[in-house]
């Protein structure tokens, strides 16, 4: 017999619908109104649920980057060479950034509106994210399959799959899996190690 799954609490409902709209309309363009009438509850309830407008977009934030970076730890210690945990890093980010689409647009592109110290503390997760893709880049290097990465292409690299959220489709004709193989493949024919570099 199926398990059915989990019901959706109210205060989860409130959160993915909050994420919905701050993904077509933008943060700053959503008003607590317009929450209280798409969730149906009046402002008292909805007050109840949550604190703020702040709190709305620190936790899809938060929980967008802990997550990742969960995973990232998870990879890190799975065992394979450096190239093998690359990739399984960047299929597991198309992925969350396909699934979750909403919420990647909302904490990619609003993320800067949030208040001190929330601003520090989501800067601080995706700075740890990307250290985790630094760590196997210099894994790599140490073990003579990639040059060195400096930081600058790190964060270009990174940058390469987290703007994706712009534009991928769990719908599309290419599947995250395929568009993380094609990225890979493209940073990694610049990072593989040239006999001149040798010489």
């Amino acid at each position: 017999m199926a398990t059915e799954a989990p019901k959706e609490t109210t205060g989860e409902r409130v959160l993915r619908i909050a994420t919905e709209l701050f993904a077509k309309n933008g943060y700053a363009a959503t008003g607590v109104q317009e929450l209280s009438e798409e969730t149906g509850l009046g402002r008292g309830a909805l007050y109840y649920h949550i604190k703020n407008k702040q709190q709305l977009l620190l936790t899809i934030a938060v929980n967008l980057l802990e997550g990742a970076n969960r995973e990232a730890r998870r990879i890190l210690a799975s065992g394979g060479t450096a190239e093998d945990r690359l990739r399984r890093m960047a299929v597991h980010l198309l992925s969350e950034l396909s699934t979750n689409r909403n919420a990647w647009i909302t904490s990619m592109r609003d993320w800067k509106s949030l208040d001190e110290p929330h601003r520090t503390r989501v800067g601080h997760l995706r700075d740890e994210y990307e250290q985790y893709w630094q760590t196997l880049f210099d894994e790599g290097a140490e073990a003579g399959m990639f040059r060195p990465v400096h930081p600058m292409q790190r964060r270009a690299i990174v940058g390469m799959f987290t703007t994706s959220y712009r534009w991928i489709e769990p719908s599309g004709s290419l599947k995250p899996a395929a568009i993380a193989e094609m990225y890979v493949s493209l940073f990694l024919d610049g990072l593989r190690r040239r006999p001149e570099d040798d010489g």
